[in-house]
Formats: C-alpha cells, sequence, structure tokens
C-alpha cells in the first residue's frame, strides 16, 4: 500500500519538545538499548523457565492475546502474569509503575504519545537492536512485513526535537485505528438521504435526522467522543485535518488559528445533534450510544466494527470515509503497540513475547477475537480477515483505504504533548457545552499551550 497521502502529512514542529529537554537528556544518557548476547542463535526455548509480567488495558489485543497465551507458554517454556485493568485505570498505573523505575511490568500496551512520554524519561526500551539482532530475532518475524507508516509512526529521535519516523523504534504495532464515518444504512434509506461526503453535508443530513422517529426510536443525528481528555482529539482529527489545522506551528500553539477555530465550530455544530451526555463520553459510551441504536452518525475508530457486527444494529451500518474539509479528508491514527520497560530483568523473553504476540500467526488469531485491524500487510490482506468481514459491506476496503491515503499521526511528537492534548480537549468541550464560544475557548486554550511549552 501507498504512503499517507503527502497533503495529510504534517510538518512537525520542535514546540511541544522544548519542555522536554531535561528529560530527553536524562533518557539519552543510559545509551542505546544493548540487547543479549548470552545466547548462540535464536531459540523459542532461550528463556526457557523465566517468568514475565504484562499489564495492559482491556482492549481487544489484550483479550486476544490472553485468549492464546497458552501457546507463547508452550512454545517458549516462559510463564506470562497478564494483569488488565480499565483504560483510564491502566493510564495511571503504567506510568506510576514505569516512573518507579522497579521493572516491575517487563511489557505492556502503548501508543504514539505514551512513546514519547515514556521516551524522552528513558523508561522505554528502543526495540531496534533487538529487531536487528539475528540471535534474538526469529528468522521467521519477517519485520518488513509491517505497514510501513505504522513502524514509522512509531519512531521518535529524542535528540531531535520533532523528530517524529525517525530513530528509534520504541514499540511493536499490534492494533490500528483510523477514523471512519459511521452510519446507519437503513435510517439514511428510510429517509432518504446519501452517503454525507463533506463535512457540511454530514451536518445537514445530522440535522435532518436529529429528533426524527425511526421504528418507535427517537433518534440523535450524530454521536462521538465529547470527554475532556486529548483521546477525543482522534475523532476530532477528521474535522482538523480537513481544515488544514496544526496545533503548534514554529514552537507555538496555533490551535486558535482562523482554521481551528472554523473547524472547531463545525464539530461543535455537529455536536450539537448528539445526546445531551456525549460531552462527557469516552470512546466507550459513544460506541454504546451508537450500538444502542439511538444514532444516525458517528465519528470513530475504524475497528470498532466487530462490536457493531456483534450487536443489535449488525447489518445496518455503513462504513465510509471521513467527511471531506476544505484540505481534503484526513484522520490521525491512534496504535496499540506493545513497549518493553528499559528496567526489565527479563529484557530475552520479553523480546521473544512481543515477537510471538506480533508474529503473522497470532495477529491472524487475534482476528477471532475482534482485534482489528492488523498491522502487517499479509494478515490485512488474508483470507481470514475477508472471511471474518464478509457482509460488513465496504469495511475492508475503507479502513485500508484510511491507512493508505488519510492516516498519520497529525500531531506535533513531544513528551508534553498528552498534557497540551488535555488543554485542546477541554477547550472542545466548553464550546460544546456552551460554556464560552469557540473563539474564546481556544484563544484560552493557547495560551495554556504556550505555557506548557515554554
Amino acid at each position: 500500500m501507498k504512503p499517507p497521502h503527502p497533503k495529510m502529512r504534517r510538518t512537525i514542529t520542535a514546540g511541544l519538545a522544548v519542555a522536554t529537554t531535561v528529560a530527553v537528556l536524562a533518557g539519552c544518557a543510559s545509551g542505546p538499548a544493548a540487547t543479549s548476547t548470552d545466547v548462540a542463535e535464536f531459540g523459542w526455548k532461550n528463556y526457557s523457565g523465566e517468568t514475565l509480567n504484562l499489564l495492559m488495558s482491556e482492549h481487544p489485543l489484550s483479550a486476544s492475546l490472553k485468549a492464546n497465551i497458552d501457546d507463547f507458554e508452550t512454545k517458549s517454556g516462559i510463564t506470562v502474569n497478564f494483569e488488565t485493568l480499565t483504560e483510564s485505570d491502566y493510564m495511571v498505573k503504567i506510568l506510576t509503575e514505569l516512573q518507579s523505575g522497579a521493572g516491575g511490568y517487563d511489557v505492556f500496551m502503548t501508543s504514539q504519545p505514551m512513546n514519547y512520554q515514556y521516551a524522552a524519561a528513558g523508561w522505554i526500551e528502543d526495540l531496534q537492536p533487538w529487531v536487528d539482532d539475528i540471535k534474538q530475532t526469529s528468522p521467521d518475524y519477517n519485520f518488513d512485513d509491517f505497514f510501513p507508516a505504522l513502524i514509522e509512526a512509531e519512531r521518535w529521535d529524542t535528540t531531535n526535537f520533532g523528530g517524529a519516523g525517525e530513530g528509534s523504534l520504541w514499540a511493536i504495532p499490534a492494533n490500528e485505528e483510523g477514523y471512519a464515518l459511521f452510519y446507519r444504512k437503513d435510517i439514511l434509506e428510510a429517509n432518504n438521504i446519501a452517503v454525507p461526503q463533506t463535512i457540511d453535508e454530514l451536518l445537514a443530513a445530522a440535522e435532518k435526522l436529529d429528533g426524527t422517529e425511526f421504528e418507535g426510536t427517537t433518534i440523535n443525528g450524530f454521536v462521538s467522543r465529547g470527554d475532556k481528555t486529548y483521546p477525543t482529539l482522534n475523532p476530532f482529527s477528521t474535522f482538523a485535518g480537513a481544515y488544514g489545522v496544526k496545533d503548534v506551528t514554529d514552537g507555538k500553539a496555533t490551535v486558535n488559528s482562523p482554521q481551528a477555530i472554523e473547524a472547531t465550530q463545525k464539530w461543535v455544530d455537529l455536536m450539537q445533534f448528539a445526546p445531551e451526555a456525549a460531552s462527557s463520553y469516552t470512546w466507550y459510551e459513544a460506541m454504546q450510544d451508537f450500538m444502542s441504536g439511538t444514532s444516525a452518525f458517528y465519528i470513530d475508530a475504524d475497528h470498532m466494527a466487530p462490536g457493531f457486527e456483534e450487536s443489535g444494529i449488525a447489518g445496518k451500518v455503513g462504513y465510509a470515509l471521513p467527511p471531506e474539509g476544505p484540505e481534503g479528508r484526513a484522520s490521525s491514527m491512534w496504535l496499540w503497540s506493545l513497549g518493553m520497560n528499559a528496567a526489565s530483568e527479563h529484557k530475552g523473553a520479553a523480546w521473544q513475547f512481543i515477537q510471538w504476540a506480533t508474529s503473522e500467526e497470532q495477529l491472524t488469531a487475534a482476528i477471532g477475537e475482534g482485534n482489528m485491524n492488523p498491522t502487517r500487510m499479509s494478515v490485512a490482506d488474508s483470507p481470514e480477515m475477508a472471511a471474518a468481514t464478509e457482509g460488513w459491506g465496504d469495511y475492508n476496503k475503507v479502513w485500508k483505504e484510511i491507512l493508505s491515503d488519510y492516516a498519520t499521526w497529525q500531531y506535533s511528537p513531544a513528551a508534553s504533548w498528552t498534557e497540551a492534548g488535555d488543554i485542546w480537549a477541554k477547550a472542545i468541550q466548553s464550546a460544546i457545552l456552551g460554556q464560552s464560544s469557540v473563539e474564546d475557548a481556544l484563544n484560552d486554550a493557547a495560551e495554556k499551550i504556550d505555557a506548557v511549552i515554554k
């Protein structure tokens, strides 16, 4: 597949990373990761008898690994202790554990913004030396099988501020999501509404359907996340990117640029057709709302499809590209990946687990547990993936088109990005709730983000 469309790539600036100079220097002081040399050649039993502790968020990825963990333990002779927590609890615990430097958990789930924070502080292992070590990496691993755009998103050079897509490899992708437009085919057909192709068409369709009755149910025109934390920026990225919005330009916050104000106003207008409670929805509540059958449109992670197709709206959901704006179509990209604790005392065993968990065989098996979308090209195009998504309309075509043409990390790579992202998301929420105008909310957010940069 071709790389993300050049029009959708974001110019990465030093921006937010300036605030992390001390942490970066501290993180780099330990030097590059060193692989073990106490094995003569690769073998799955090289670390037999060791025990690994894993910490993960509750997610189809972790569920698929749990379901097949016996296979790894039998293959490697390594014992695995597996702990999962709700996403919010997980985020707190993994940060606390890594900060402690104790090495209590060897492998954990991570993502791009988490990588930036952990790498700058020296808490996460650079995996590139492990990939390159023929004594540690199976000859069958086929690292080149991963989508190049996903591997690029896992790289960041902590010595080069803003160096996304360069340098060290901080994690291996095991689950990919872009952001799609979901719609109820039956509701649109009953109201003679075509699938919206642009943001303005989506606004008009949502307004027309909002408050109408369908099969005895009052319909909301739209639903999505509204929570005041940075993951809410993922579905919002479809509007931000469609208007060419950048979070930071030349070291200064530009979340209040004219383009950002216009994109945010459109999003705020659209969220007025969502349930009142949506202003505090995370992905989970928004997904549950859509699956309950009360909303006509929904923008969120494209890999939510398995949930839809096992719910009361199975067979009724359409999958479409994110709506187009003045700068075209756009989508951010979120990767749930597997990282290694830099303080682990079982790095060889940990690397074997990561290899197994992201192998072609395991990622193929994970399809049956709902772990989509595949991060390997061979699995994405496999008969198993085609069979699993049969009857899901254009889903299999749409998610791959989003990944190949539109999905990219749209925001500045920096250790402090999560803090800035929370500020931005909170400003959007305040505008949705009518607590502030869009312009005032974004001006306030820009001022606070500038403070983070300084």
